[in-house]
């Protein structure tokens, strides 16, 4: 057990440092994004309507009366995590035990905001050229089930707030896949550079740094 744990932990050290898409430079104009965590989890800030994408009736919000946003947050991530801990308060050793040890369900989260949030050590924003976007979209959107008409999977009930949602996601959400693999795996598909593996948030921020 001890020397899994330092395999890992090493493996995290190395392959977090070797880059994917080195020679990246964000373009001077195109569409802004912001990749932002809070410290476990990355997730995404997109115009909520583009011609690429309208996530607005691609996974429309659950209440009728929230009105839609000009930016929606995506993040995939793992079911319990999501579902059953809308604070850290409410997190509890087995919903974290699962997650880490052994590979638990997906889900996706769209939440409607009015902004973008201003860059910092945990939050970057880029400027994706066109083609960039819509790669990153269909990676995004590949974290979607569907259903038998190749619709989202509505979640419902299980929002936080009006301006929020949760569909069924794809993949199992396990220690050498998290919501921070599979962010940074969105972003590579893009052609941004990225860490070879990370499934912590440090080394994608660290690489979106040395692509300025």
């Amino acid at each position: 057990m001890v020397a899994a744990g330092a395999a890992y932990l090493g493996a995290i050290w190395i392959l977090g440092a070797i880059p994917v898409h080195a020679d990246y430079r964000p373009a001077d104009s195109g569409v802004t994004i912001a990749v932002a965590s809070n410290g476990v989890h990355t997730d995404f800030y997109l115009p909520a309507r583009h011609p690429a994408k309208d996530w607005t009736s691609f996974a429309p919000l659950e209440s009728p009366a929230a009105a839609p946003a000009p930016y929606v947050l995506i993040g995939w991530g793992d079911r319990g995590f999501f579902l059953d801990t809308p604070t850290w308060d409410d997190l509890s050793a087995a919903t974290a035990l699962a997650a880490v040890f052994w590979p638990t369900p997906a889900v996706m989260h769209v939440y409607h905001r009015d902004w973008l949030p201003l860059e910092g050590e945990a939050c970057a924003r880029l400027q994706l050229r066109e083609a960039e976007y819509r790669a990153l979209v269909a990676y995004i959107e590949r974290g979607f089930a569907r259903d038998e008409r190749g619709a989202p999977i509505l979640i419902a009930g299980r929002n936080y707030t009006p301006r929020d949602v949760f569909y069924e996601g794809t993949g199992s959400y396990h220690l050498l896949h998290t919501c921070n693999n599979w962010a940074s795996g969105a972003l590579a598909a893009a052609g941004v550079r990225q860490p070879l593996w990370s499934p912590f948030d440090g080394a994608i921020f660290a690489q979106l740094a040395r692509a300025r």
